[in-house]
């Protein structure tokens, strides 16, 4: 009896110690979780804040009276006030006009300080627009007078000088110009520069926002387009970020732009433009002959695109000075190095190029990238096998007790099988739990966008959290699921199931991840997919490194707490964090603002989704080192937590302000006729018979439209007659806001004794932009087509004697906001909605019919 008591105790102090053991373990691991968290903490405020103030710092800008070699934000900036100074500049209106003027005076002046043997030519060409409207393009052609060859190489810096209706356009495309202006300036001034063997050229295009048309009237001058090897092209959206190589027509060109001092451009890039189908001058050089070309531009933060907001006022300080000073060393090397060879247009192997932190430009050729991941992928094949041969026949020669994975080898009958079996259910839970996430973010992404759509405008860091935390819970959710699961297999298949470890199945199945993506990376052959080989370099290497160590010292105790398999991924991963997480954000910002645009147009649900794919799919090369931390409750309570605060921010926040403003376009159109009845009199006034006219106002990000002009009437006190709503963002009401009419008065004489001429005289508001045209067999004549602007047209018509009715349609056009009352007072009152213009000057378009009869 007393055996048998003292057997009772041994058992209960057995069970305690294991008890004990099993808290101390527990702890342990907690400890481990939390020193781990804290990491990960730290990992993201280097790689996002810390990583953010080095990639968008900016150099001290150069004052004024510095050497006029030298680059200047300040003088650019005084060129920019003045060019901004005429409103908007719409093809063909007084701002235009007189920007055109302005900057032929500054070419002549900056000429007129140049070296004795430094010669500039001035050239204004002509063409006409779609409209029949006349307009120039500005040349320069900078070349040494001693140097007579025709067939020097040319070197062509473009931007073009007109913006769109309402808006100054300081930023698109005054940037540019300004920036071309001062760069002009310091090259002319430059005394290691002679331009005997590569000729500068200027141009300054009209007519961009129009459809190019400057541009493609540029291409047909041979003689200054025929020995252009070099084409620099600026275009921007909004200053308030330094500007990125956009584009190059060849891979090969970023090469030389790699010696500029803050090289900021990403391979990305090149395809921002291809996916919202926007074009620029750099399109119209690209595709017509010039092989040779950049085009540089500050894309990011679009907010204030295409409206009155387009001020130099937003300018962030020592943004203008970091492009130029870029770009004088980018210019300075073509022109002194005369490098005339031409690069293959078609990049049979194109180079992947991005930067890092906006200090160092990475370049390597896409045949080395595949090469570097194919290399990657057999070492992880090989090892694999490797280790698992050796392990097979080295531990069924040895007599080990049960201790770390070595338990396979005594629990299990067959574990070879079991080795590889787990290494494809590992393998098969890491796809499946980033599917799982990437699910998770996309039913987000729907969610969003019919609970508040535009919910992350403005703020790429809140759109990063809000689609990444989903895709994160998502993952360890099943990641947490399979491992329940996995252990209850293992209790039922072996009774010491708590000793056994997969620790090195579940290191190569996050090989086979990355090998999978590199599978992918390779197939696509595709420069884009570069981020890939980011990850797996840093990753990989990592992994079977841990894999040999552990091998070759066979578990020592220098390894047993496996706690390098925990930390030594999240710190390996510091560089493909900084960067994924940098270029995210800046793709983001430059996607946002033009991705909301197309709300209106039915891109509510595929707006968020692409946002949630720009975010997500960099995550998924993360989640694989997510699952080395076992505490997956505590890890999904804090995302949770997390996610929820960030949902809730997301929800209620407003996300249009100043900064980051809701748009709208507002279209005045008019019809009048006017009857005329020609036996009456030689000479005779005549009537208006019929007049209406409507406003139709269209909104972009979505906003439904009817609320606000509800709301708009009642502050102005202003019934809105006939409004009628088409759409949630497109309503229709009658002009009644005591808009002055187009035509004021119309008179017709007869100017021969057959009544066959007649000279028509057309009173009207002042308007650069006057269309006479009719559909009838007559001969007509505008007598003072040339007179710019004008507020009286004179018409001679010649008719057939078979002619006894006939209609002249006059279209009259003008994009001044004080031309609208209706804009003024809806500007002023509602100031959370700024107005957006469109490349043609028709936001108020008046259309006026005269029928004569005979």
């Amino acid at each position: 009896m007393n055996e048998i008591v003292e057997e009772t105790v041994f058992i209960s102090q057995v069970s305690n110690t294991k008890h004990i053991h099993r808290q101390s373990h527990n702890n342990q691991h907690l400890k481990e979780f939390i020193l781990w968290f804290v990491l990960l903490i730290c990992l993201l405020l280097l790689a996002g804040p810390f990583a953010h103030h080095l990639s968008y710092s900016v150099p001290t800008v150069k004052t004024r009276t510095i050497a006029r070699h030298v680059f200047s934000e300040e003088r650019a900036l005084d060129y920019l006030i003045n060019l901004t100074q005429y409103g908007s500049r719409v093809s063909n209106t007084r701002g235009n006009i007189d920007a055109r003027d302005y900057l032929i005076s500054q070419i002549k002046h900056i000429c007129s300080l140049s070296k004795s043997h430094i010669q500039c030519e001035l050239d204004l060409q002509n063409f006409t627009d779609s409209q029949h409207n006349q307009l120039q393009n500005i040349l320069v052609r900078v070349s040494n007078s001693i140097q007579k060859s025709q067939n020097i190489p040319s070197l062509m810096l473009a931007a073009h000088y007109d913006s769109v209706e309402f808006s100054p356009g300081a930023a698109d495309d005054g940037s540019g110009v300004v920036i071309i202006l001062e760069l002009l300036s310091n090259l002319i001034n430059d005394l290691t520069i002679d331009f005997s063997n590569v000729h500068l050229i200027i141009l300054f295009t009209n007519a961009e926002e129009s459809g190019l048309q400057g541009a493609l009237a540029f291409i047909t001058n041979l003689r200054w387009r025929s020995n252009v090897r070099h084409f620099l092209n600026i275009d921007s959206v909004r200053c308030t970020e330094p500007a990125n190589l956009m584009r190059t027509t060849s891979s090969q060109l970023v090469m030389d732009y790699s010696r500029v001092t803050r090289p900021r451009t990403n391979v990305i890039l090149q395809k921002t433009s291809t996916w919202f189908g926007f074009n620029t001058d750099y399109d119209a050089f690209k595709y017509n002959g010039f092989r040779l070309g950049y085009e540089f531009g500050f894309y990011l933060d679009g907010y204030t695109y295409h409206t009155p907001l387009d001020h130099p006022s937003t300018f962030k300080q020592g943004v203008i000075q970091d492009l130029g000073e870029n770009l004088i060393i980018l210019i300075r090397n073509i022109l002194l190095e005369n490098n005339q060879q031409i690069a293959d247009k078609y990049d049979p192997d194109p180079l992947i190029y991005f930067d890092i932190l906006s200090r160092h430009l990475i370049i390597y050729k896409l045949s080395t990238s595949i090469l570097i991941q194919k290399i990657l992928i057999v070492l992880i094949i090989i090892i694999g096998i490797i280790r698992i041969i050796f392990d097979h026949i080295y531990h069924r020669k040895q007599n080990f007790s049960c201790n770390g994975f070595h338990c396979i080898y005594f629990q299990f009958k067959n574990p070879l099988t079991i080795r590889i079996l787990s290494i494809i259910i590992y393998s098969i839970s890491n796809i499946l739990s980033m599917i799982i996430g990437l699910l998770f973010s996309l039913l987000l992404a729907c969610m969003i966008s019919i609970i508040q759509p535009a919910s992350w405008y403005g703020n790429s860091t809140l759109a990063i959290f809000l689609f990444s935390l989903p895709c994160l819970i998502g993952f360890i959710i099943f990641r947490y699921l399979f491992d329940l699961l996995h252990g209850r297999i293992l209790r039922k298949s072996s009774q010491n199931s708590n000793e056994i470890h997969f620790d090195f199945e579940q290191n190569f199945s996050v090989l086979i991840v990355y090998s999978l993506s590199m599978i992918i990376s390779i197939y696509s052959n595709s420069q884009y997919f570069y981020i890939t080989l980011i990850w797996s370099i840093f990753i990989c290497p990592l992994y079977l490194v841990l894999i040999i160590i552990e091998f070759i010292l066979h578990w020592k105790q220098i390894f047993e707490k496996n706690a390098h398999q925990l930390y030594l991924p999240l710190l390996i991963s510091l560089f493909p964090l900084i960067h994924t997480i940098e270029i995210v954000n800046r793709i983001l910002r430059i996607f946002i603002p033009f991705v909301s645009l197309r709300f209106s147009f039915g891109w509510i649900h595929r707006g968020n989704i692409i946002i949630c794919s720009i975010v997500v799919i960099p995550t998924l090369f993360f989640l694989p080192i997510l699952q080395r931390t076992k505490q997956f409750l505590h890890l999904i309570s804090i995302l949770l937590i997390s996610f929820f605060i960030v949902l809730i921010v997301a929800c209620i926040r407003q996300p249009f302000t100043k900064n980051h403003p809701n748009t709208f376009y507002a279209k005045h159109t008019s019809e009048s006729i006017y009857n005329a009845e020609t036996s009456m009199n030689n000479s005779f006034d005549v009537s208006l018979i019929s007049q209406q006219s409507s406003i139709t106002v269209n909104t972009y990000h979505g906003l439904v439209l009817s609320p606000i002009l509800d709301q708009f009437s009642i502050k102005n006190g202003h019934k809105l007659y006939n409004k009628t709503c088409f759409s949630s963002t497109n309503c229709t009401f009658d002009d009644s806001f005591n808009r002055q009419l187009a035509v004021e008065h119309i008179q017709i004489e007869s100017i021969d004794e057959n009544y066959s001429n007649y000279r028509i005289r057309i009173q009207h508001v002042l308007s650069y932009n006057i269309q006479i045209a009719s559909l009838w067999n007559i001969e007509l004549t505008v007598q003072n087509e040339l007179d710019i602007p004008r507020k009286e047209t004179i018409i001679d018509i010649n008719l057939h004697s078979t002619i006894s009715i006939f209609e002249i349609d006059i279209k009259i056009q003008r994009c001044e906001i004080h031309d609208s009352p209706f804009l003024l007072l809806f500007t002023r009152l509602m100031s959370n909605i700024v107005l957006m213009g469109e490349g043609f000057c028709h936001a108020i378009d008046d259309d006026t019919t005269l029928i004569i009869n005979r």
